[in-house]
């Protein structure tokens, strides 16, 4: 275009005004167009793209007119990887091109540079936006045409980018402010959140402690007294009968079972001895023994272990929430098998237990107790859980996603409290489970 000087004021109040009470963004990037075409430059398209407060490294553009990958979703882009790199960090105090196509400066291995083709983008000047001194994005006006602009439009997008700049500053913290405000609030909400689950775990810990005293005084210790009566009327007499002496035996027998069974879920041996898939796959098995159906079970670890070489709590975590899911589907859902699957990708653990019983009663996933009880404990893993249908529509799922980043660096949240001791429920026989 031909240059143009001694640009009147008000062309550039026009845009002033243009965008006076405006708080979207791309609303006052459309006015700020609107009054650059019709008095100051001719463009094709036209950009901000905004250097984000939290991290000057990225940004995010906003378009008019013509839409590009640049603008697209507002997605954050590395700032160098964009064709102005040097201009958005500073390096240089402008660009002003004929010809971006043969540009070399737009063009280096990584760079997003398939937007000046698509768009067929020629004549292009990128100036800084300034505040305090520092760069806070980049205005940005194109033209399909080669050689369309001058030193002089040059220094016009450089008046318009000074102008401008305080309105996206603005903007900008104002943006900022929003977003850590809903941060903070959606924070203390999960903070909220996550110790009302952990005053209620603790409540049912508690009930557990309790029940399980009850059992030992009503059953275990019972057993034992009746023992030890029997064993006081043989000491008197002088033979005793070897018919009663293996009643005693089965009896000890019996207790010692229990016992053991009452240690195993209070703190699982397998789980420290042989890692968390063994574990699964005895807890498995004591929760199929003695119910009144058939109920196959299968564990696939595709993971190569990775859990066992976490951090402890997070693997016992796991341990009990899955614990919970099976013993939900044993109780609930009438499912004739239940599988439990640990996968891995590049960033995250998946744990799914799925069954192929009855879906749950309205309102479930709102209920309190053994699930609220999982989702407290996958928070205090910084973990995610989601229950569902299964993808065929037949039974249920317990989702558990762990971010791979807890296992070297912890939890981020946590709380100090033990875990459960959860006693057995009497059972008897044994079922050989396989999965068809």
């Amino acid at each position: 275009m031909s240059a143009r000087s001694n640009i009147p004021l008000e062309y550039y109040l026009a845009i002033s005004r243009a965008v006076a009470g405006e708080l979207d963004f791309q609303n006052v990037l459309n006015r700020i167009a609107e009054s650059v075409q019709t008095k100051l430059l001719d463009y094709d398209h036209l950009d901000v793209a905004i250097v984000l407060p939290g991290d000057s490294s990225m940004h995010v553009a906003f378009e008019t007119g013509l839409e590009t990958h640049w603008g697209k979703n507002r997605d954050t882009q590395p700032n160098d990887l964009s064709p102005i790199r040097h201009v958005l960090n500073g390096k240089v105090p402008h660009i002003l091109t004929g010809d971006a196509w043969e540009d070399e400066r737009f063009h280096f291995e990584g760079a997003c540079d398939a937007p000046i083709y698509d768009a067929n983008l020629h004549s292009r000047m990128h100036v800084p936006l300034y505040v305090h001194g520092k760069v806070l994005g980049t205005l940005n006006v194109s033209s399909h045409r080669k050689n369309a602009y001058t030193e002089e439009d040059l220094a016009i997008s450089q008046n318009i980018a000074d102008l401008i700049s305080p309105y996206v500053y603005a903007l900008n913290m104002s943006e900022q402010a929003r977003v850590s405000a809903l941060a903070e609030g959606a924070a203390r909400g999960r903070e909220q959140s996550l110790r009302v689950g952990a005053l209620r775990l603790t409540e049912a810990m508690e009930a557990e402690r309790q029940r399980l005293g009850m059992e030992l005084h009503d059953q275990t210790l019972a057993e034992l007294s009746a023992v030890y009566h029997q064993v006081t009327r043989l000491s008197e007499k002088p033979d005793p009968d070897p018919g009663e002496l293996g009643q005693i035996s089965d009896s000890i027998a019996h207790c010692i079972s229990e016992l053991r069974g009452i240690i195993e879920n209070a703190k699982p041996g397998v789980l420290e001895l042989f890692g968390l898939s063994q574990a699964i796959e005895a807890q498995l098995e004591r929760a199929t023994i003695g119910i009144d159906r058939v109920v196959k079970t299968l564990v696939t670890d595709a993971t190569g272990d990775l859990l066992d070489g976490g951090p402890e709590p997070i693997r016992t975590a796991v341990f009990r929430i899955v614990q919970e899911a099976v013993t939900n589907a044993i109780k609930h859902s009438r499912c004739s098998w239940i599988t439990v699957t640990l996968s891995c990708t590049t960033e995250h653990i998946r744990i799914v237990v799925a069954n192929d019983g009855d879906e749950p009663a309205e309102g479930w996933r709102r209920s309190s107790g053994g699930v609220d009880n999982i989702r407290v404990r996958a928070a205090l893993i910084s973990s995610k859980v989601e229950f569902s249908r299964n993808p065929s529509g037949i039974g249920s799922q317990t989702n558990l996603t762990i971010p791979l980043s807890v296992l070297s660096d912890g939890p981020e949240d946590t709380l100090d409290f033990e875990e459960p001791p959860v006693a057995p429920r009497r059972r008897s026989g044994q079922l050989e489970q396989h999965m068809p």
